[in-house]
Protein backbone atom coordinates (compact mmCIF):
# COMPACT_ATOMS: atom_id res chain seq x y z
CA UNK A 1 0.00 0.00 0.00
CA UNK A 2 1.40 3.41 -0.93
CA UNK A 3 1.58 6.21 1.59
CA UNK A 4 -0.41 9.40 1.32
CA UNK A 5 2.78 11.39 0.78
CA UNK A 6 3.53 9.51 -2.43
CA UNK A 7 0.17 10.44 -3.97
CA UNK A 8 0.90 13.93 -5.32
CA UNK A 9 -2.65 14.72 -6.41
CA UNK A 10 -4.08 13.80 -3.00
CA UNK A 11 -1.43 15.85 -1.20
CA UNK A 12 -2.20 18.83 -3.45
CA UNK A 13 -5.90 18.68 -2.55
CA UNK A 14 -5.16 18.22 1.15
CA UNK A 15 -2.80 21.21 1.16
CA UNK A 16 -5.35 23.39 -0.66
CA UNK A 17 -8.50 22.14 1.07
CA UNK A 18 -7.45 22.37 4.73
CA UNK A 19 -6.77 26.17 4.77
CA UNK A 20 -9.93 26.81 2.74
CA UNK A 21 -11.99 24.69 5.15
CA UNK A 22 -10.44 26.58 8.07
CA UNK A 23 -11.44 29.92 6.54
CA UNK A 24 -14.99 28.67 6.00
CA UNK A 25 -15.12 27.44 9.59
CA UNK A 26 -13.91 30.80 10.93
CA UNK A 27 -16.49 32.59 8.81
CA UNK A 28 -19.20 30.30 10.14
CA UNK A 29 -18.11 30.97 13.73
CA UNK A 30 -18.12 34.74 13.18
CA UNK A 31 -21.54 34.58 11.55
CA UNK A 32 -22.98 32.56 14.42
CA UNK A 33 -21.45 34.79 17.09
CA UNK A 34 -22.78 37.92 15.38
CA UNK A 35 -26.30 36.62 14.72
CA UNK A 36 -27.22 34.19 17.52
CA UNK A 37 -28.19 35.99 20.74
CA UNK A 38 -27.13 33.07 22.97
CA UNK A 39 -23.62 33.20 21.49
CA UNK A 40 -23.42 36.90 22.41
CA UNK A 41 -24.63 36.17 25.93
CA UNK A 42 -22.23 33.26 26.59
CA UNK A 43 -19.15 33.97 24.45
CA UNK A 44 -16.75 31.79 26.48
CA UNK A 45 -19.02 28.76 26.22
CA UNK A 46 -19.52 29.13 22.48
CA UNK A 47 -15.87 30.05 21.86
CA UNK A 48 -14.67 27.02 23.81
CA UNK A 49 -17.06 24.76 21.93
CA UNK A 50 -15.95 26.13 18.57
CA UNK A 51 -12.29 25.73 19.58
CA UNK A 52 -12.77 22.13 20.70
CA UNK A 53 -14.48 20.95 17.51
CA UNK A 54 -11.35 21.15 15.27
CA UNK A 55 -9.12 19.95 18.11
CA UNK A 56 -11.18 16.80 18.72
CA UNK A 57 -11.59 16.20 14.98
CA UNK A 58 -7.84 16.49 14.38
CA UNK A 59 -7.04 14.23 17.33
CA UNK A 60 -9.50 11.60 16.10
CA UNK A 61 -7.99 11.67 12.61
CA UNK A 62 -4.45 11.50 13.99
CA UNK A 63 -5.07 8.70 16.48
CA UNK A 64 -7.63 6.74 14.46
CA UNK A 65 -5.34 5.00 11.95
CA UNK A 66 -2.71 4.28 14.58
CA UNK A 67 -5.25 2.70 16.88
CA UNK A 68 -6.62 0.42 14.14
CA UNK A 69 -3.11 -0.49 12.99
CA UNK A 70 -2.10 -1.56 16.49
CA UNK A 71 -5.32 -3.52 16.92
CA UNK A 72 -4.63 -5.51 13.76
CA UNK A 73 -1.09 -6.40 14.91
CA UNK A 74 -2.33 -8.21 18.00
Amino acid sequence: MSSIESNERLMFWIICAIPFAALLYCGLVFAIVLTVPAAKTYPLLFGGTFALIPLVTGAAIWVGPRRSRHDSIK
